[in-house]
C-alpha cells in the first residue's frame, strides 16, 4: 500500500501543533504541580512517547529540565531564563517616546480603516453585488 502523501498545509498545521504542545509542555513543567509523563500526557492529549519525544527536544534547546524524585515530577531548574530575551523588552520600552507611539497609532488606525474599506469592497463582490472601483 502506498503511504499518503501530505500536502504542505496538512505539514504546517501538524507542525503548529507540535510547537503548541511543545510551549503547552513547558509551561507546565516551569509552573506548579505535579507533572509526571502520565499526567503530562493526559494533559496534552497525547502518548508518553510524545511526552518524551517533547522533553528531548527541549533539552536540545537548552532548557534545564529534571524529574523531581522527591515530589516524582517533571521540573525546570529554578531561576532558568531564555538569554537575551529579557533584556530586549526592558530597553525597547524605555526608548519609545510618547510622539512616536502616537504617530505609529495614528498610521495604524488609518492603515486599518483602508483595509476595512478593501474588506467590504470584497466581501460585497463576493455576494454578488456590483460596486463601482474607487481608486
Amino acid at each position: 500500500m502506498a503511504k499518503k502523501q501530505r500536502t504542505d498545509a496538512d505539514r504546517r498545521v501538524r507542525q503548529c501543533e507540535r510547537l503548541g504542545r511543545l510551549l503547552r509542555i513547558l509551561h507546565l513543567i516551569m509552573g506548579k504541580g505535579r507533572w509526571d509523563s502520565n499526567t503530562l500526557a493526559a494533559e496534552l492529549e497525547c502518548s508518553k512517547r510524545t511526552v518524551y519525544r517533547l522533553l528531548q527536544t527541549l533539552s536540545l534547546a537548552g532548557v534545564p529540565w529534571y524529574f523531581d524524585e522527591a515530589c516524582r515530577a517533571y521540573r525546570v531548574r529554578t531561576g532558568f531564563k531564555f538569554t537575551g530575551l529579557d533584556g530586549q523588552a526592558e530597553t525597547s520600552r524605555q526608548d519609545i517616546d510618547s510622539a512616536s507611539l502616537n504617530l505609529a497609532a495614528n498610521k495604524l488606525l488609518h492603515d486599518g480603516e483602508k483595509f476595512m474599506e478593501s474588506l467590504r469592497t470584497f466581501c460585497d463582490q463576493l455576494n454578488g453585488k456590483r460596486v463601482d472601483s474607487q481608486e
